[in-house]
């Protein structure tokens, strides 16, 4: 059973269906079985065997020059043309007394430039040398990930603590904090609206320096098993892609009922089997302290003892 590769599941399936292997028509029917009984156990449970990670970095912030900007109009220019493209960054002005604490998206510029266009119209009182910060508060998550699992950060106890959009949005809407990323949300696109783009990984406070986030996320089956390609699903198990789609297949191309529960049978109690494997890879349960308990306070490591973890108690504070 080992290193099973699409080709040999395929083969084995048509043997099992009584269908030819140069009949292309009915192939091609079956490819789309294989593929939907793989999909379909992708997303039956969290498993280890799609679990990957990634690394992303912030950019630091911009504060270099001034800006120039116009009451009612999406055009900017900086005074010091910034060295990378500042698109889809935050710019937040200076003394902006009209409307205090506006963030604006930069929806446009070039590496370099010194001419930017804001997401929409500012709305703060026209300044030819504004002071202003420009933030990366959004990244680009993998093209692969289907579901942010945890982020872990340098010099924290905890990962980051997820939110979701509204939740971020309104923190976005009050707090203009600058520092390490202490919070995530995932939401939207990298092309706004477009599912196809990949999905942004929004992050607060503002971060004002270079900060290392390592993402593990459970990875999204973006293509579809063809050729020689394996599965993700390790060796040991691979037979539940013939079984799987035996159970399917049966009904569909031979009218054969009573076949089909039966390898639908053997599909689901392999399918337990794989599930108490992964639940005994996870270990046992543990107990996570409430959101809010001793989160984001960075460890130096000059104060780290075995006090710092036994010698309190849970109302005690650092």
């Amino acid at each position: 059973m080992a290193s099973l590769t699409y080709a040999n599941i395929e083969t084995r399936c048509a043997n099992s269906l009584r269908i030819p292997t140069t009949n292309s028509t009915e192939m091609t029917k079956l490819a789309a079985v294989i593929n939907e009984v793989y999909r379909d156990i992708a997303m039956k449970y969290d498993w280890e065997f799609l679990d990957k990670r990634t690394i992303i970095n912030t950019v630091a912030d911009i504060t270099a020059g001034t800006i120039s900007v116009t009451n009612n109009s999406t055009a900017a220019t900086y005074s010091s043309a910034p060295t990378p493209s500042t698109a889809q960054r935050v710019l937040i002005v200076d003394g902006n007394t009209i409307d205090p604490g506006a963030a604006y998206r930069i929806s446009a510029h070039t590496a370099g430039a010194t001419a930017a266009t804001l997401d929409a119209a500012y709305t703060g009182a026209t300044s030819a040398t504004a002071g202003y910060t420009v933030y990366g508060d959004s990244y680009d998550l993998p093209a692969d990930c289907g579901h942010v699992k945890h982020i872990r950060r340098a010099g924290y106890k905890r990962p980051m603590e997820k939110i979701g959009p509204p939740e971020m949005e309104a923190l976005k809407g009050w707090d203009l904090s600058e520092g390490s990323p202490q919070v995530y949300a995932v939401y939207d696109f990298d092309t706004t609206g477009d599912p196809t783009t990949q999905r942004q990984l929004v992050i607060h406070p503002y971060p004002d320096e270079i900060y290392r986030m390592e993402v593990h996320y459970r990875q999204a089956l973006n293509t579809e098993l063809t050729g020689s390609t394996r599965s993700f699903i390790p060796d040991d198990f691979a037979q539940l892609l013939v079984w799987g789609t035996l159970g399917v297949g049966y009904p569909i191309f031979l009218s054969d009922i009573e076949r089909g529960t039966y390898f639908q049978t053997l599909f689901n109690d392999r399918l337990l089997l794989l599930n108490a494997r992964t639940r005994e890879k996870e270990g046992p349960p543990s107990i996570v302290p409430a959101p809010g308990y001793r989160m984001s306070r960075r460890v130096s490591p000059a104060r780290v003892n075995l006090g710092t973890y036994f010698g309190r108690l849970p109302y005690e504070p650092w």
